[in-house]
This record gives C-alpha cells, structure tokens and sequence, in this order.
C-alpha cells in the first residue's frame, strides 16, 4: 500500500518544485548560469532529493535547465541563437492565432483578455518587472484564446515562458515600459475589433522591435 502511494505523492511535490523552480528562473531570481545544487534546493524547500532531481529534468525538457554529466544542473544562460529562434517562431505562428482568437471568442473569453490586458497595463505602469514576465505571457495567450486553439496554446506557451527572461531585459532601459503598454493597448484594441490586417501588422511589429532591441542588448553584453 505505501509502494503504490509513494509514486503519485513523489510526482505532486516534483510537479509543485517545477513551478517554483521555474518561477525563480523566469523572474529572474535564479540568474542565468547559475547553479542549482540539488542539496542545496532539498534543505531548502524540506524534501528528499527525488523529486529535486525530477523537477530539474522536467525544466531541462522545457529548455530552461541545463545539465551535466558529474556536474549538475545549472539555470540556462541566456543565447542571442535561443533569443532569435524564440522570437522567429512567433512571429511564425503568433498573429494568425491572435487573429483566429479574435474571431473565435466568446463573451467571457473577451472579458478575460480585457482583464489580462488590465493587469498587465497596471504591473507596467508600476515597474514591476518580476510580475509583468507572467502577466505578458497570460495577455498574449488570452488573446489567441486557447480553449479555441488548444495546440497553438501548447507551443506558444513553451515559447512564451522561454521569451521571459527575455523580455526583462527587454523592459529593463527606460521608457520600455511605456512604449510596450502603448503596443499592448493597441493590439487589444484591434483584437476587439476584430480589425485582421491591422491586427496581423501590430503582432509583427510588436514581436519584430522587441526583438530587434533585445538583439542590440544582447550584443551589448557580448552574448552569442
């Protein structure tokens, strides 16, 4: 009996170790390139190092976590290569699905996008950069709606979380902010609309100068 309950209760914890794991890398309080002791992160959060070891792997297959043979698992650094193949595939899929989820959305599926929209707008607003990486991700994929879209919200999601870090160094120069809440209202307010050519140029132009200024930023800082 205690065989056959241990398995599920080992794969909660790891499942729960994910997110917070993978929360921590995201914001950006596990900084990229550094290491993850499995020791380390066990006394941390109080738990055996099973489901440390799981959650890792897990976040290695999500393209977050590096590891090495003998070595350990460390937070993957950021790559100018990553960055620019991130930013080219959702440019590949990103505005025909916003476009597909204006037209598809219901009632409550539009109020959710104006609420993501809202508080994002406001987390902008205050510079609050940490909270603006999960906020970012929850607009766009509100405004494909994937309920309608359910595959596209599988890849843009993975891709979406792997573009938070970054989009923090995206927003971290001045006047970002305010340029990315301008860009952020405008798409909404096309997507209400349902204004598809528009909507189409916004997306690209959107993903396209984000893109184009964390390349300078990250040349900048001599990142391949």
């Amino acid at each position: 009996m205690h065989a056959e309950t241990a398995v599920p209760l080992v794969r909660t914890m790891s499942a729960q170790l994910t997110e917070l794991v993978r929360a921590r890398i995201v914001s950006g309080a596990y900084a990229p390139g550094s290491a993850l002791p499995q020791d380390a992160l066990a006394a941390e959060f109080g738990v055996s190092k099973i489901p440390v070891r799981e959650a890792l792997l897990q976040l290695c297959a999500e393209g977050l976590v590096d590891g090495f043979a003998h070595r350990g698992f460390q937070v993957r650094p950021l790559s100018a290569a990553e960055a620019q193949e991130i930013f080219s595939l959702r440019l590949a899929i990103e505005p025909e699905a916003i476009v597909r989820g204006a037209r598809l959305a219901d009632a409550r599926e539009r109020e959710c996008a104006e609420e993501a929209g809202r508080r994002l707008n406001e987390a902008l607003v205050g510079e609050r950069l940490t909270q603006a990486g999960d906020l970012n991700r929850a607009f766009h994929l509100a405004l494909i709606v994937p309920a309608r879209q359910s595959l596209t919200a599988e890849v843009l999601q993975r891709l979406l979380t792997l573009a938070q870090r970054y989009v923090r160094v995206h927003l971290q120069p001045s006047g970002r902010t305010a340029r990315a809440r301008r860009e952020h209202a405008a798409l909404l307010a096309a997507w209400r609309r349902g204004q598809a050519p528009r909507l189409i140029a916004l997306a690209r132009a959107h993903i396209e100068s984000t893109y184009e200024d964390l390349a300078r930023a990250l040349a900048s800082a001599g990142t391949h």
